[in-house]
């Protein structure tokens, strides 16, 4: 939906608030509202339920030199209104889901989320962002909030989750501000790939996107409406409105770096990057944004490793990395190598694990380049894990581990950089893996190096030689698994792990 207007030469975007019935969504945009001279415009309700839309209109702060005015909009929950929902969800530029964290309301969250994500993904271009604010946090039935992130990753989503209580205006601000700098984030990667149209917004008030929803057919709703209800809008009180506030802070990150204040002392050590940096400094794009948050949560204790990198691990998980030459003086040098960086990620797009972003932070009076990265269960932690079980187990687990390993290195011969070929840098579920080790930074690439199948397996036989008593220890139990495998035909002398398997089994013997 995001256009430039030509009219004042502002971007327009649409940050739409999402959810099942009563979750809390007016009640935020009218918390976001409080100030504004309008307040909040609602075409007709029902005992508090939207019918139509909630309508918020504000303007403040530059990006890119042009000034951004945000469409805020409500979507109406109720099932019988889904026509709307979807006409609503289809123009945003991010989408702030309002969820309930009761019990019985995370059930309905489920199947409203489950909606919205087939719905996203049929939209094309940049990725729209998806926040959940988990509002009723006050509530003592309230979901926790890993029970919360259980059942996104259950859906299959990536959403950053902000914690609200929206009667009392609690997490209001802060969500939509990740909201906003999501926005940016998909309106900067429309710029860079000259998407983003030039020309008036589909709707320039709420009474013109009242005008477009009643021309669907929804006409039995529409007269249902109109003989019952009036126009209600929600004013408020307070000086200045959250809105104002929060894009004001939203978009503190896109203003020009202000250098270390002359006699300050620098860290010595540098502080993890954080969702707060500017747009154009992270990658992918709105999910680059959305992993930092939740790496947030708990940040990684940074250390410095023997050959000078920067690393820590976060408690969820989480890999930090920074090479010691990391650094640049200028934000453009910074910028440059970024992009570069991310060009070559993107290049490796099949082989890498996604759950991985690169970015630019502040370091002291400089700047300093971030890989951040998902640690998974390697191929090296699968076989030690498998060693202490059945030799079924085993013996499946080391076919898989072989299978992986020979397509990881055909993989990698096409890759546009070297990148190490280990047991410690590939994990899998099936007989497919994704490299999720660390990805050279600009100035150390070199050239790919074309593995022959027959390298890939000297490769592997030699990482394997550190168990190799291991191996002669399970040898008894080891080789009939493995017989059995040969005859179901799951490994066989025409499949490319089967000279690989036989050298295994070498290995087995005792010395």
């Amino acid at each position: 939906m995001a256009v430039i207007d030509p009219r004042d030469d502002s971007i327009v975007i649409r940050i739409v608030y999402d959810g099942a019935p009563m979750a809390g969504k007016t009640t935020s945009v009218g918390t976001l509202g409080r100030g504004l001279g309008a307040g909040v415009y609602t075409p007709a309700d029902v005992q508090g339920r939207t019918l139509y839309f909630d309508w918020l209109d504000y303007t403040g702060g530059l990006f890119e030199g042009r000034r951004i005015r945000c469409q805020i909009v409500t979507v109406p929950g109720q099932a019988t209104l889904a026509p709307r929902r979807r006409l609503l969800l289809e123009s945003a530029d991010v989408v702030v889901f309002v969820g309930d964290s009761t019990p019985d309301g995370v059930a309905a969250d489920t199947t409203y989320l489950d909606q919205l994500q087939a719905l996203l993904r049929q939209r094309t271009g940049p990725p729209v962002g998806i926040v959940m604010q988990a509002n009723k946090r006050d509530l003592q039935d309230a979901v926790p909030l890993d029970r919360l992130r259980e059942m996104l990753d259950g859906l299959g989503l990536r959403v950053a989750i902000l914690e609200s209580v929206a009667t009392e205006g609690t997490g209001i601000r802060e969500t939509f501000v990740f909201a906003v700098r999501l926005a940016l984030d998909r309106i900067r990667e429309l710029i860079r790939t000259d998407e983003l149209p030039t020309m008036r917004p589909s709707a320039d008030s709420g009474l013109e996107l009242l005008a477009q929803m009643r021309s669907d057919n929804d006409a039995e709703l529409d007269r249902a409406i109109a003989e019952s209800l009036g126009q209600t809008a929600i004013h408020a009180l307070a000086e200045e409105s959250i809105a104002s506030i929060a894009l004001r802070e939203a978009m503190q990150a896109e203003a020009p770096v202000i250098a270390l204040a002359s006699g300050s002392s620098p860290n010595p050590v540098p502080a993890p990057p954080d969702a707060t940096v500017a747009s154009g400094l992270v990658w992918p794009p709105v999910d680059g944004r959305m992993m930092l948050h939740e790496v947030s949560a708990e940040p990684p204790r940074i250390q410095r490793a023997d050959n000078g990198d920067w690393a820590g691990v976060t408690p969820r998980q989480w890999r930090f990395h920074s090479h010691e030459s990391g650094t640049f003086d200028s934000l453009e040098a910074g910028r440059t190598a970024l992009v570069n960086w991310a060009r070559t990620h993107t290049a490796c797009n099949g082989t890498l694990s996604t759950d991985r972003c690169i970015t630019l932070a502040r370091d002291n009076d400089r700047f300093r380049l971030w890989q951040i990265v998902k640690l998974r269960r390697t191929l090296r932690e699968q076989i030690n894990e498998a060693m202490e079980k059945d030799g079924e187990t085993l013996a499946s687990t080391l076919v898989t581990a072989t299978r992986s390993f020979l397509a990881m290195a055909e993989s990698l011969s096409s890759a546009p950089c070297e990148l190490p070929l280990s047991l410690d840098c590939i994990a899998t579920t099936d007989s497919t893996g994704s490299y999720v080790g660390i990805v050279p930074e600009p100035d150390r690439m070199g050239g790919p190096r074309q593995w022959k199948a027959g390298d890939a397996a000297d490769a592997l036989i030699a990482q394997l030689d550190p168990i190799r008593r291991d191996l002669q220890r399970r040898r008894s139990d080891l080789l009939p698994a493995l017989a059995l495998l040969a005859r179901n035909a799951v490994i066989g002398r025409d499949r490319p792990e089967w000279p690989v398997m036989q050298r295994i089994v070498t290995l087995t013997r005792p010395d």
